[in-house]
């Protein structure tokens, strides 16, 4: 059957947000052109303004779709965990993920730095945040965390970000044994802690396979896009002043 218009406009919206959130990561925020974007998507020039006002408006919902795609799959992740130190143990296996080279990884960070400057993106990452800190604030609550289960969830997710970013940088950090730890944080009994681990000789190598490479810090960590590691080597030593644009080559606009 012949595509309508309205399923042939959704399919083009959908291809542009794609091609925009894959151009993020390859170039950068800021490097980011209708030309590219069309070509990328294989499309006119006309239809990205057609379906987006301005390229920026392209990237904040191509960045909001994609961040979307990563909660849900971290809510998942621990919804459909009944034990605490099973579901503890899911997100840091997914949190292992993550590295330096990794496409979500470098579309969060350019994510994080644009909403600095986007009002838009940035109020649409706290709404995102507040419904996964809705949704472990319910599971807390029913898996019988004690205490404040709603500011638990905020540190649950603190912690894990904070993670995320340390193992960017040493992606050795994913098999050291946090769970216990997290799960005694966010206000469950020893007892939970303690089953954690004795699963812990399970998990951590899960967390391992998790990675890509031979397991160290540079194989782990992959190669990041040409524009990130061009603004990485520029930046000065620690002591000789804070970068600027000109410095890290990145555009701060």
């Amino acid at each position: 059957m012949t595509p309508t218009s309205v399923e042939r406009g959704n399919e083009t919206r959908a291809r542009l947000l794609e091609a925009a959130a894959q151009l993020i990561v390859e170039v950068g925020w800021g490097a980011v052109t209708t030309r590219k974007v069309a070509d990328r998507a294989g499309v006119r020039q006309g239809l990205v303004h057609y379906h987006f006002p301005t390229v920026t408006d392209l990237l904040i919902d191509a960045a909001l779709d994609s961040a979307r795609r990563e909660v849900e799959g971290a809510m998942t992740a621990l919804m459909d965990a009944t034990d605490p130190a099973l579901g503890m143990e899911q997100m840091l296996t997914m949190m292992a993920t993550y590295s330096a080279g990794d496409p979500a990884t470098v579309l969060y960070s350019e994510m994080l730095l644009a909403s600095a400057r986007h009002e838009r993106l940035r109020v649409g990452l706290s709404r995102l945040m507040r419904t996964w800190r809705a949704a472990a604030g319910d599971w807390l609550r029913r898996n019988g965390a004690d205490g404040d289960t709603d500011t638990a969830a905020v540190l649950l997710g603190a912690a894990i970000d904070g993670l995320v970013m340390y193992c960017i940088v040493d992606p050795t950090v994913a098999d050291l044994p946090v769970a216990g730890p997290l799960l005694r944080l966010v206000g469950f009994s020893d007892s939970s802690s303690e089953s954690d681990s004795s699963s812990k000789s399970d998990g951590a190598p899960e967390r391992a396979r998790a990675r890509q490479g031979d397991g160290s810090p540079e194989s782990a960590a992959g190669a990041p896009p040409d524009h990130v590691q061009e603004s990485n080597a520029a930046f000065p030593p620690a002591g000789s002043g804070t970068a600027t644009a000109d410095d890290t080559g990145r555009d701060v606009r």
